[in-house]
């Protein structure tokens, strides 16, 4: 379509191509201003009155409400029965950087262009990022700064609303309130979930999510023997933690505008998640890390000193890395290119599973969501200058991270964890191959004497018994987003 209309009281031809919504600015006084809008970055059309009291602004505040539903958008007349207002919602790109903006472009012009203009660009919106989207919104106040409520009331809600997506949101009271919200949802009246918060606070909604689809489909979330049911509707991730790594993973930025942006274009990724089994139950799900040995001790060391903020991060990873314990035990992993059992056994310093795998590309780590199996990396006995070596390399995001001679990395897709089984090999190494765990495996206990921890998702877990089990379910989860191009 073509035509004529106004912008800001300046002549603007609109163009809509196949691909672009294209927009010249005339003028008098200079060169002609053009504005090109990939039609895939458009997120609503609204064909409101000229009193713009009813334009959610992009940098509007909103107060608080348990419920909304998206705004209707008026097609009243203007100054005449002629004349009509349309605006563009759409994502606005910086260069040499992942975050996005929520811009708008109002135009004027005759009631007939501008319905046109609207039904040209709804049109050409895809997939189920077309209005009429309802979302259950989880909101962690603690997480962070505890100022997720805030954060999302301010930046997001308006974005949601403007869009035409209506949601409900909860502010949740503490550790597992969650699973009480959830409990009884039933998904047919959804068709997302957001998160806002941290890492922490996705991987509760996400055990959460993932009990309840359980118990619907009839299966016992708490038997790793079973099939898990894949969830029926995306979930977003809003970051408003301290680390919010699942989000920086997935956008290539923390911006928390940029995520939810991404949820209202609604393309998705599909993503891992991976049971922590404990005691014949249902420990947890992460969905970025699972890291027993050092890393959980870091993390619980972290936990115990919350009062000294973000500057822990510093300070105690240190303190826990000079005072590293070795760990006997062994490992029965599921090997996945031959779905063989194998062990590796002897003590160990870090088992460590990345459900969101960090691969070499080039001269860095890159994040691979949704991968078929996860490696495992089990670091045994090695000094402790090569250690810090690999955990810098890491932290760094340096190739070869992965590649010591003293890390044995494999393709898995379930592993069983026996502490203290009586082996004296100082070296883990791959046993016999098997279709079935070791069945002379000691019975599990509660575990005597120290206290072992998993870092899932940045919590640290306690482990209390001889065993626990780690099972992979590739591509459970959908999250609204795309991974940026590496």
């Amino acid at each position: 379509m073509k035509g004529s209309m106004v912008k800001r009281g300046r002549q603007c031809d609109v163009t809509v191509t196949k691909t672009h919504l294209r927009c010249t600015l005339k003028t008098n006084l200079g060169p002609n201003t053009f504005l090109d809008i990939p039609l895939s970055d458009i997120l609503a059309v609204q064909t409101p009155s000229r009193d713009s009291s009813n334009i959610p602004s992009p940098t509007a505040s909103s107060t608080t409400s348990a419920s909304t539903s998206a705004p209707t958008a008026s097609s009243s007349s203007c100054e005449d029965n002629n004349n009509q207002s349309v605006v563009v919602h759409y994502a606005g790109r910086r260069k040499d950087s992942h975050n996005l903006t929520w811009e708008k472009l109002l135009l004027s012009g005759d009631s007939a262009l501008c319905s046109e203009l609207s039904t040209v660009c709804n049109c050409t919106i895809t997939g189920p990022g077309v209005k009429g989207r309802h979302l259950l919104v989880l909101i962690n106040p603690f997480s962070g700064r505890k100022s997720a409520g805030r954060l999302f009331h301010k930046k997001v809600a308006p974005l949601l609303r403007a869009c035409g997506l209506s949601f409900t949101a909860h502010e949740t009271r503490g550790p597992g309130d969650a699973a009480v919200i959830c409990q009884d949802l039933d998904f047919s009246t959804i068709d997302g979930v957001l998160t806002v918060g941290g890492d922490g606070f996705y991987s509760e909604v996400l055990t959460a999510l993932m009990s309840r689809q359980q118990q619907l489909s009839g299966l016992s979330p708490d038997d790793p023997d079973v099939g898990v049911a894949p969830l029926p509707v995306p979930v977003g991730l809003i970051p408003g933690g301290t680390g919010n790594y699942v989000a920086m993973y997935l956008h290539g930025t923390k911006d928390p505008v940029t995520a939810a942006i991404r949820v209202v274009m609604g393309k998705t990724t599909t993503s891992n998640v991976v049971g922590v089994y404990q005691g014949g139950k249902l420990h947890r799900c992460a969905g970025l890390i699972c890291c027993f040995g050092l890393l959980g001790d870091i993390m619980h060391e972290c936990e115990r000193f919350r009062w000294m903020g973000s500057f822990r991060y510093k300070v105690i990873p240190l303190r826990a890395i000079l005072g590293r314990r070795p760990i006997p035990g062994r490992v029965d992993y599921l090997h996945a290119p031959s779905g063989e059992w194998r062990e590796a056994s002897g003590t160990f310093y870090n088992l460590d599973l990345n459900v969101v795998d960090l691969v070499d590309n080039g001269a860095r780590l890159v994040p691979t969501f949704g991968a078929e199996s996860n490696i495992l990396h089990l670091t045994s006995d090695c000094s402790l200058g090569d250690h810090i070596k690999g955990l810098k390399k890491v932290e760094d995001w340096a190739t070869g991270a992965f590649s010591f001679p003293f890390i044995q990395s494999e393709p898995v897709l379930r592993l069983r964890v026996t502490l203290d089984p009586g082996t004296g090999t100082a070296q883990a190494a791959a046993g016999e191959a098997r279709t079935q765990p070791e069945s002379s495996r000691p019975t599990d206990r509660p575990l005597d004497g120290a206290t072992y921890y998993i870092n899932c998702d940045g919590e640290a877990l306690a482990i209390t018994r001889t065993q626990f089990e780690l099972r992979i379910y590739p591509s459970l989860v959908r999250l609204f987003g795309e991974s940026p191009p590496q």
